[in-house]
């Protein structure tokens, strides 16, 4: 396991920062997502697709210029190729996961799609297609992994694997909200905290993190859902 470097590491005051700079960027962002028009949901898609990373990019500053302001102790460090191609492909398997997830979701609580606007831009030809790949396939993993693992796993893992890996998936899993996303966050969080936690590099998990997303994009378009 990364053990780390031998400087001033993330800790509680950057994951509470982090977090509460997340929750208000979410929040100003939903006020201004309000305004979009209620009939146009491939415009709406294409701007929620990067929610996540406007609230994460915008957090991850503030706990950066909290107290530390360097990126190296965040995870921006190189990585071995290798945890690159590991990282694509356990993205390809976490999407496989998703389904499973989302079937036993839906088969114990029934199934309300949570992220339908974000496939109608999927679906909505090839201009919405890219814009809302690059919203929610580069920007938002960049900006949600670079929170999630960089501040929050980062200073969590000093507690042990049942923190580092554990409680930052709980946490990166609320901050999708509490509906069949839960689950497939958590898992998603989980495999990203563990190359975190083996690598202590953020872009493993930024990759993982963009083939997943990307596939969910992809599958869209397709037309293949796990439910009905």
């Amino acid at each position: 396991m990364f053990t780390g470097i031998k400087t001033r590491q993330p800790g509680w005051p950057e994951i509470l920062i982090g977090l509460i700079a997340f929750a208000v960027l979410l929040f100003a962002f939903a006020l201004g997502f309000s305004q979009l028009p209620a009939d146009r949901p491939i415009l709406q898609g294409v701007v929620g697709s990067t929610a996540g990373g406007f609230a994460g990019v915008g957090a991850f500053v503030a706990a950066y210029g909290l107290r530390i302001r360097t990126l190296p102790p965040f995870g921006f460090r190189r990585v071995a190729s290798r945890w690159l191609v590991i990282a694509a492909g356990m993205g390809v398997a976490g999407y496989g996961l998703n389904y499973i997830i989302q079937m036993v979701y839906a088969a114990s609580f029934g199934y309300d799609d949570p992220q339908g606007i974000l496939h109608a831009a999927a679906r909505g030809g090839a201009l919405p297609f890219f814009a809302s790949l690059l919203g929610g396939a580069a920007f938002t993993p960049f900006g949600e992994e670079i929170l999630f693992r960089g501040v929050v796993a980062n200073a969590l893992n000093r507690y042990g694997a049942w923190a580092g890996i554990g409680v930052s998936s709980v946490i990166f899993g609320l901050a999708h909200g509490i509906s069949v996303i839960l689950p497939v966050a958590i898992m998603v969080g989980m495999l990203a905290a563990i190359l975190f936690r083996r690598t202590g590099s953020v872009w493993p998990g930024i990759i993982l993190h963009c083939v997943y997303n990307g596939s969910n994009s992809v599958a869209s378009v397709l037309g293949i859902s796990p439910v009905p």
